[in-house]
């Protein structure tokens, strides 16, 4: 077998992936990076080549677990290679909706930048459950900074900040904050003293369109026709592609990591194209796939080598989560005009702050300038309508409500606990013969008390004067928002990394990604998966003196 050598081997070519390439080059490293998917690059005037998630399923009776397999029409096309998982039966169920290639899946997400909330770091010492993590917020506030200036993010500045009922961030934003739509403030109106918008903060340039700027096409999932929305593979790659010192593999999967005493010894690639495999031999290794890969990967390559992986072993894939959300259809007795602008402006937040010791998860609201179970636009709606068979009087009834008809996301906390698992099919491997990933999360007792709030709270809404319908619409566990599974912790008694994303067990593996979380929040996890990020370079047993974050 063939056996490369590099200072530094990248697995996954996403945010963290491009991030650390990027780190270690500033710092004179010879770097591989292995990305198992290749690029996307949608057809910039079709417009309807943006992301889909149509996510087909397959029920195993003989087990109880879901095969999910991410379909869409024409997706050959667009993706070659999609992902699918098990899991237990819905409505409960983990539908994993990331994608495979270059860019990872920051280029496929709306922007959200959010920070956790300082008591998402210590649940149980605030609220009675969960864990609290080896860092404070504290611990972590400067790389935040750090990551929102990356980022490019837009936000409330302080002259905002300062009349909101709940703001617990002290931020300083790169640009201004998007206005609240039309619908936002009407849905306020609605909603009244129950909950306060406020203006979402988004990796997305807020400035002139002539200066590369948002223009508000609502393309932004896929396709940003300013290049204002920060993309992973447009804002890093360009910066270090050809830099002589890095070397990218794409359509190529690491399928096994070798150790012993301590140390990552090397990780077996495999291309797609031929099936060909080779060995890479560096002195660090950083796993830069989400939670999912990783723990994944680590499984299987504790399969093939029949022995554990280090002491944290028994943690790999435990406390393993992702958000819950209820999403509900909201119909205004009054014209309210969405399908304009950003896909979300505004979000209600301050339902994050409970009662101490309360033994109940946080709960965000997310305002979409459409109803999302029907597609973007009015033309959407009426096609959909037409494929069921419907017509005539349905079709003029469903008109009039378009200009009125929107949803809300509840977003909800959910308890990383132990019986919370990521493992491995026994029966279903993917194009490179990995074992599918199969995912046990179930409810616990402080699930269900957040979920009873949530539709406590929802309920209000729904019965606020200037709402004609309201109801649910869906309901399930995020899975383009994979958490845990390796955890942050003290020691390998606890956990899989320290705090600063090394391995406990090999002194020359990093773990980046949402893996490290001790507790999901109910905030998007990008911008935290950044700051955890940029925390790790400057780790001083790593040696990295030259950090461009």
């Amino acid at each position: 077998m063939d056996v490369k050598r590099y200072d530094v081997c990248v697995i996954g070519g996403g945010l963290t992936g491009l991030m650390t390439a990027r780190a270690a080059l500033a710092n004179g490293k010879t770097v591989l990076m292995v990305e198992r998917g290749s690029e996307y690059r949608p057809h910039q005037t079709d417009r309807k080549s943006w992301w889909k998630e149509t996510v087909a399923s397959e029920h195993d009776e003989f087990t109880g677990y879901v095969h999910y397999r991410n379909r869409f029409d024409g997706d050959q096309d667009y993706f070659d290679d999609l992902v699918q998982n098990e899991s237990g039966k819905p409505p409960w169920s983990f539908k994993y909706n990331m994608w495979y290639g270059l860019g990872g899946s920051a280029q496929m997400w709306s922007g959200l930048a959010w920070r956790l909330v300082p008591a998402d770091f210590k649940t149980k010492s605030s609220f009675g459950y969960g864990f609290d993590w080896p860092i404070e917020y504290a611990d972590l506030e400067k790389y935040y900074d750090r990551a929102e200036q990356f980022l490019e993010v837009s936000g409330p500045d302080h002259s905002v900040r300062k009349n909101l009922k709940y703001w617990p961030w002290n931020n300083n934003f790169t640009y201004p904050h998007f206005p609240l739509s039309y619908l936002d403030q009407r849905f306020q109106d609605i909603i009244g003293d129950l909950g306060e918008l406020v203006p979402q903060p988004h990796a997305v340039r807020n400035k002139p369109v002539e200066d590369g700027g948002c223009i508000g096409a609502k393309t932004c999932v896929s396709y940003c026709a300013s290049k204002a929305i920060f993309k992973s593979g447009e804002r890093i790659l360009p910066g270090i592609i050809f830099d002589s010192n890095l070397e990218i593999r794409l359509q190529t999967a690491a399928v096994r990591l070798d150790w012993d005493q301590g140390r990552i010894t090397g990780v077996t690639c495999r291309d797609s194209a031929g099936g060909k495999t080779f060995m890479v031999e560096a002195d660090k290794y950083f796993l830069c796939g989400n939670a999912f890969e990783n723990v994944r990967l680590i499984k299987y390559s504790e399969q093939q080598n029949a022995k554990k992986f280090g002491r944290a072993s028994r943690m790999v894939g435990r406390f393993f989560s992702s958000h819950g959300a209820v999403t509900y259809t909201c119909i205004t007795e009054k014209d309210v005009f969405p399908v304009r602008g950003r896909p979300t402006h505004a979000s209600v937040i301050e339902w994050v702050d409970r009662e101490k010791h309360s033994r109940v998860g946080g709960i965000t609201l997310e305002v979409w300038n459409n109803d999302f179970t029907l597609g973007f636009a009015p033309w959407r709606h009426m096609e959909e309508h037409v494929k069921r068979g419907h017509w005539g009087g349905h079709l003029f009834s469903l008109v009039k409500s378009f200009e009125r008809r929107f949803c809300i996301s509840m977003v909800f906390e959910t308890e990383m606990t132990r019986t919370k698992t990521l493992s491995l099919s026994p029966s279903k491997v993917d194009k490179f013969g990995i074992p599918v990933g199969r995912v046990d999360t179930g409810f616990s007792p402080v699930d269900r008390r957040t979920l009873d709030r949530l539709q406590s709270l929802s309920g209000k809404i729904g019965s606020c004067d200037g709402i004609s319908e309201f109801f649910r619409n869906g309901r399930g566990i995020n899975g383009n928002h994979p958490l845990g599974g390796l955890r942050m912790s003290r020691s390998a008694r606890e956990g899989v990394v320290n705090d600063r994303c090394k391995s406990h067990d090999f002194d020359n593996l990093y773990i980046l990604g949402g893996g490290a979380f001790c507790s999901t929040g109910t905030f998007n996890p990008t911008l935290t998966i950044a700051a955890l990020a940029i925390r790790a370079f400057e780790d001083p047993t790593l040696g990295w003196n030259n950090v461009p974050y």
